[in-house]
């Protein structure tokens, strides 16, 4: 996609703070040639909550959406250097970050959702590894978790618990397992896989805690 020249940039680092970008099929020899890392990487996949932060609301994504990481715990994009305000991929930095300007969104609106960047158009040719992540979409969806929280709940209860505590275990199990036989860093897991379970189950109020030495599910509003 052509991205018109660069308006002057205030460098305010506002943009760099609200999260890294989205990738597009235009960043994907960004990624292939190691210009930026794939464990530098993470996926939102298709059914997950993310802020659209050109529409300002939360919804589930209907595709998957594969963004660059932030600092530690923070949105901050891990390529914004703070204390220069400046960009460490600046050369090479990807479609959204070349099509944004803050003051006439225009441009960033038209490319937001075009031809996003996925897993399998940088993982289908790695046999086994393409495998395991076609695995776990299989059954660690948010459509399938999504059907067992809403066909098992009756009066508050949380009927199928068990079998939502089931694909959470194996989301767990299967991250280990690529760890320690397929020799896959941690810093590679969530582009893998896309964000733990344990920590995204929230998005449907719900949280997961210990009680009498076993793992449960409990409403988040109950607290």
């Amino acid at each position: 996609m052509t991205i018109k020249p660069d308006k002057t940039c205030m460098r305010c680092g506002t943009c760099c703070k609200k999260g890294g970008p989205g990738l597009h099929a235009d960043d994907r020899s960004l990624v292939e040639s190691g210009k930026i890392p794939a464990n530098a990487l993470f996926t939102i996949r298709a059914g997950e909550l993310v802020r659209d932060n050109v529409k300002g609301v939360l919804v589930p994504l209907a595709e998957e959406m594969i963004k660059i990481k932030g600092i530690s715990n923070r949105w901050t994009c891990i390529f914004y250097d703070e204390p220069s305000k400046g960009c460490g991929i600046y050369e090479q930095r990807p479609l959204e970050c070349r099509a944004l300007n803050c003051r006439d969104t225009t441009e960033i609106e038209t490319v937001y959702t075009h031809s996003r960047l996925s897993r399998k158009d940088l993982l289908a040719g790695v046999g086994g590894l393409w495998d395991l992540v076609g695995d776990h979409e299989r059954r660690c969806s948010y459509g399938k978790i999504k059907w067992l929280v809403d066909h098992g709940s009756n009066n508050g209860t949380l009927n199928r618990e068990g079998e939502i505590l089931e694909v959470m275990r194996y989301d767990t199990h299967l991250r280990q397992l690529t760890k320690d036989q397929v020799g896959v860093e941690d810093g590679m897991l969530d582009f893998l896989f896309g964000r733990p379970l344990s920590d995204t189950i929230k998005m449907f109020d719900l949280k997961l805690a210990k009680e009498d030495g076993r793992y449960r599910l409990f409403p988040v509003l109950a607290e």
